[in-house]
């Protein structure tokens, strides 16, 4: 007895954990979708390239080792010789492709950086969008079943009246209709949730159990974001380009001068025959060469001028990437302001016709209206059930697009 009240007891939390959160799908997904692992694969593949381009400003360090044998029999050299050997050297040069790459991939790092931020907002907004559409379609299939309860009474009440003489057969019909119409749209709209639903379920590489998911707080009275570029992560990375494009500007310009460089090399051998290693060998080189190609101004001047190029096209991207986000997030705004006014309007809706229906059973309860009339009156709540629902989730939607847009965090968490 005591494992029963302890199992009933626990019963209700073990029916409350059956639910789906958002929450739950978005960390899930982010753990085991294969786009997500493609953008970080691309992120550790740039900070590889990073490291790369780093100790490649290190100078050549070499060791190397020999033996050689001469098969002249009359050479006074003939017999087996050995060596061994330790080499440094680096050249720095005016325009050193070192140096320009270790600064490219220093940007395309932090570009990689932004870029897999934003795929996990963009994940974590695309399971948002779905999940809202389930639960929309799930609350609006909720109001449709018990309008569809309504609608049938409605119509075997009239089918009474019609055996009582009280109505005509084409009332009859429109009630018949009416809830074969019903029917319809709940059909419909189980066939939106599941379609709903397992695309949802694939987004996040989940199996779907079939349970329900928990519901969202809408909060009509959230602060707004104002406008602002500095978070927004497409910009950042379009400026990420701009400055690319001036580095291989500045790399370029370098060009049209004579290559001068800088060249220090140290070497320090051991040798001997036999392996008596009995010879020694130290050698330091310092260099300075000059050189220029009489062709430079020709190729210089053209691949200069695809630079030029390079970074207008950056600039006209940037520009125009601006405007529309902030044509964009005025647009939101405006469709923002539409929807809380609506909402306030819904709202009041309700209450007045939840005001009628209460009214109305008092009536229906006192014999001075029929069964039909308050039905009637319930379906009119209904409907504004379904509007009132259906705006409060736009409103929610709209409030994240507007984080998504300015790179905000979505649900103030991803």
């Amino acid at each position: 007895m005591k494992h029963y009240l302890i199992l009933l007891m626990l019963l209700p939390i073990m029916l409350a954990a059956q639910v789906y959160t958002l929450d739950q799908l978005i960390e899930h997904g982010l753990e085991h979708s294969y786009q997500i692992q493609k953008e970080e694969l691309n992120n550790d593949s740039g900070h590889s390239a990073y490291r790369s381009a780093k100790w490649n400003l290190m100078p050549e360090a070499n060791l190397n080792a020999g033996i050689a044998q001469d098969l002249d029999p009359i050479s006074p050299q003939s017999g087996l010789t050995s060596s061994a050997g330790f080499e440094l050297r680096k050249t720095i040069s005016l325009n050193d492709p070192a140096y320009f790459n270790y600064r490219s991939s220093k940007l395309d790092t932090k570009s990689a950086d932004l870029k897999l931020q934003m795929g996990y907002s963009s994940y974590a907004y695309n399971v948002f969008q779905a999940y809202i559409k389930i639960l929309s379609a799930a609350t609006k299939k909720s109001s449709l079943e018990e309008n569809l309860a309504i609608q049938t009474r409605v119509w075997e009440q009239s089918q009474v009246m019609l055996r009582l003489g009280k109505t005509v057969p084409f009332e009859v019909k429109q009630n018949e209709i009416a809830v074969m119409n019903s029917q319809i749209l709940l059909i419909q709209l189980e066939n939106t949730i599941e379609n709903a639903r397992m695309q949802l379920f694939a987004l996040v590489q989940m199996q779907d159990a079939g349970y329900p998911l928990a519901e969202l707080e809408v909060d009509s009275e959230k602060e707004v974001p104002a406008y602002s570029t500095q978070k927004m992560q497409e910009l950042k990375i379009l400026e990420k380009e701009l400055e690319r494009n001036e580095i291989f500007m500045t790399q370029n310009f370098l060009e049209k001068f004579p290559r001068i460089s800088l060249g220090y090399g140290f070497s320090r051998r051991v040798s001997g025959a036999d392996f008596d290693f009995d010879t020694y060998n130290t050698v330091h080189n310092l260099s300075l060469n000059l050189s220029y190609s009489l062709w430079n101004v020709f190729t210089n001047g053209e691949s200069g001028l695809r630079y030029k190029i390079n970074k207008q096209m950056a600039q006209l991207n940037f520009d125009d990437k601006s405007e529309q986000s902030k044509r964009e997030y005025d647009s939101i705004i405006k469709e923002l302001q539409y929807l809380l006014r609506l909402d306030e309007l819904y709202t009041e809706r309700l209450q007045q016709v939840t005001e009628q229906i209460r009214i109305a059973e008092e009536r229906y309860r006192l014999g001075m209206i029929q069964l039909l009339e308050l039905d009637k009156t319930r379906t009119n709540y209904i409907d504004a059930d379904i509007e009132y629902n259906a705006n409060r989730y736009e409103i929610i939607t709209k409030q994240e697009a507007l984080n998504f847009l300015l790179s905000e965090q979505i649900l103030g968490k991803w």
